[in-house]
């Protein structure tokens, strides 16, 4: 399913969803997620995805797009209610797309791109950097 495979309505169903789970800020410092590149995240990350994506879609009518924000908002919850297992798909596929999109990393502080590239080296066999995890002590369930 690349993005140009979706119906009209699939499109726009999509955009009204990704506004309602991560609309824009306020101050228009963050964009909302229908602003993000899904389409080339999926490609990359989550091809598996598409076809539960277009499951999710189709449990939402074409008014969608046109329903005021609140009231979209109550669908969506409704949604993850019926379908806890799809919504926390969903949610996960859309953070995960979010928070690496370089406009949205260099308006939260982050350096865009990935974080090793940009010089920072850790020589071989050098493992003082994990002190602090080593002091923290075990931190897995008992």
């Amino acid at each position: 399913m690349a993005n140009a495979t979706l119906t009209d309505a699939q499109r726009q169903r999509l955009a009204a969803l990704l506004d309602t789970i991560l609309p824009a800020s306020d101050d228009g410092a963050l964009p909302s997620a229908r602003e993000i590149d899904l389409d080339a995240y999926l490609d990359e990350q989550a091809p598996e995805f598409r076809d539960e994506l277009l499951w999710i879609l189709d449990r939402f009518d074409d008014s969608l797009p046109g329903v005021a924000l609140d009231r979209r908002v109550e669908l969506v919850r409704e949604f993850s209610v019926g379908h806890p297992q799809a919504f926390r798909s969903l949610v996960f596929r859309v953070y995960d797309a979010y928070y690496q999109d370089d406009r949205v990393r260099a308006a939260i502080g982050a350096r865009p791109g990935p974080p090793f590239p940009g010089g920072h080296s850790i020589p071989a066999g050098d493992l003082s950097s994990l002190e602090a995890v080593k002091a923290r002590g075990k931190g897995y369930r008992r």
